[in-house]
C-alpha cells in the first residue's frame, strides 16, 4: 500500500535467494527501475517504484531522494508521504516522519471518503506508533482509535491501541483492545496474550489472567501445560474461551474428534460463537474433501 510496486519487488525475494550467478533479481529490478526513471524522469510511478526498490535494498537515503522528487511535483502525494514517513522512521527521524504523516491527515482527515481511506488509516497508525515511542500515550490512543475506526479489521492496530491504553493508565480499555486483536488472530500470536496476563493480574481478575497465561503456553508450544490450565477453567467465568482454546489445541494436534467435541460444547453455551462455528465448518470440509 505504501508505494506502487512494493508487492512486485517483495514477490521476487524468494527467487532472489536461489539465484547463484549474475546480478540478483532485486538488483536487476532496481537497475530496470533506474533506467525507467532516466528515460522518463517526470514519471511519478517510475520514481515510486525505484524508491520501493531502494527500500528493499536498505538504501534509505536513495529511497528518500526519490520520494522527495515526487513530492516536488506533488506536495500532497500520499504514497510518497507514506514512503517518506517509513524511511524516516527507519532512519530514526521520528520528527520528520511525524510531519509526513500529519500532512496526510491534514489533507485527507476530513475528506468525503475519509471513513474508507486505508492510506489515511495507515497514517493514523504510524502517528500512533510515533506518539507512543515519544511517551505521548494519550495522543497515541487518539491516533490509533482513528485508525481502527477506518479499518476495524486491523489486528495490529488493535494491539497497538491496547498497548497505548495500557501506557495511558486505562487497563480495562487495554484489555478490550487486546481481546479484539485476538478475534482476528486467535492463535500463534503470543504478545497480546502476554499483555492480557499482566493486565488481568493488575485488574485482579484471576480467571482471565489464568486463561491468558494458558494461551501463552499454547503459543509458546507447551500444549500439555496449556491443556491442564484450560481444563480447570471450563466451568468458570471463562468457560467458553477455555473450551474454544481446547478445541484449537486439539485441532492443531490433528485430533479431529477432540476438536469437534470442544467446539460443540462452545456452541452449546454460545450458539453464535464465530470461531467455534468456523472450526466445525473447517473440520467438516476436511472430511467431505
Amino acid at each position: 500500500m505504501l508505494v506502487i510496486g512494493v508487492l512486485a519487488f517483495a514477490g521476487i525475494y524468494y527467487q532472489d535467494q536461489h539465484v547463484d550467478a549474475g546480478a540478483s533479481m532485486i538488483d536487476q529490478q532496481t537497475q530496470a527501475a533506474e533506467q525507467a526513471v532516466k528515460k522518463t524522469p517526470n514519471n511519478i510511478g517510475a520514481r515510486l517504484e525505484l524508491a520501493a526498490a531502494y527500500q528493499l535494498e536498505n538504501r534509505m537515503d536513495d529511497a528518500l531522494k526519490q520520494y522527495d522528487e515526487v513530492l516536488k511535483a506533488d506536495g500532497n502525494h500520499r504514497a510518497a508521504l507514506l514512503g517518506r514517513g517509513s524511511v524516516l522512521t527507519a532512519k530514526g527521524d521520528l520528527k520528520g516522519a511525524d510531519a509526513a504523516y500529519r500532512k496526510i491527515v491534514g489533507s485527507a482527515g476530513k475528506g468525503e471518503f475519509a471513513g474508507q481511506d486505508t492510506q489515511l488509516a495507515e497514517a493514523y497508525y504510524a502517528l500512533g506508533q510515533i506518539a507512543l515511542k515519544q511517551g505521548r500515550a494519550k495522543e497515541a490512543v487518539t491516533r490509533v482509535e482513528a485508525a481502527v475506526k477506518i479499518d476495524p479489521g486491523d489486528a495490529d492496530a488493535w494491539y497497538l491501541l491496547g498497548t497505548a491504553n495500557l501506557k495511558a493508565g486505562a487497563p480495562e480499555r487495554a484489555a478490550e483492545a487486546f481481546r479484539t486483536a485476538l478475534k482476528f488472530v486467535p492463535t500463534g500470536w503470543c504478545e497480546p496474550y502476554a499483555q492480557l496476563t499482566q493486565v488481568y493480574k493488575q485488574l485482579g481478575d484471576k480467571p482471565q489472567a489464568e486463561y491468558a497465561g494458558a494461551m501463552v503456553d499454547f503459543c509458546q508450544k507447551r500444549p500439555a501445560d496449556a491443556k491442564l490450565r484450560l481444563q480447570a477453567l471450563t466451568s468458570g467465568p471463562v468457560a467458553v474461551d477455555s473450551m474454544l482454546a481446547l478445541g484449537m489445541i486439539a485441532e492443531k494436534a490433528s485430533d479431529r474428534e477432540g476438536a469437534i467435541r470442544w467446539y460443540q460444547k462452545v456452541i452449546g453455551k454460545d450458539s453464535k460463537n464465530f470461531n467455534a462455528r468456523t472450526g466445525l465448518s473447517r473440520l467438516s470440509a476436511e472430511t467431505t474433501g
